[in-house]
């Protein structure tokens, strides 16, 4: 494998790794956000309060974006396999 060809896959493999971790930063910095804001708001200063909230949201995303991060994957594994043939 020459240099190229291994750089090629670890960029590859970073940029699928940011397409599957980016619906949920971008969820917990949403509604982390909008805890603290509300938070500030009613002046309850308490952990739990915004934990609780970015759980939940984080786990409605990963049923919601389920199929398409299956779609990304399978995708980056087919890309890896061809790789396989040509080495």
């Amino acid at each position: 494998m020459t240099p190229e060809a291994a750089l090629e896959v670890c960029h590859f493999t970073l940029v699928t790794a940011a397409k599957l971790s980016a619906p949920y930063l971008l969820a917990t910095v949403i509604i982390g956000v909008l805890m603290n804001i509300l938070q500030t708001v009613t002046q309850l200063k308490d952990q739990s309060l915004s934990f609780i909230p970015k759980v939940a949201v984080v786990g409605v995303v990963g049923l919601l974006a389920l199929p398409w991060e299956l779609t990304v994957l399978m995708g980056y594994f087919n890309y890896i396999i061809e790789l396989f043939g040509s080495v």
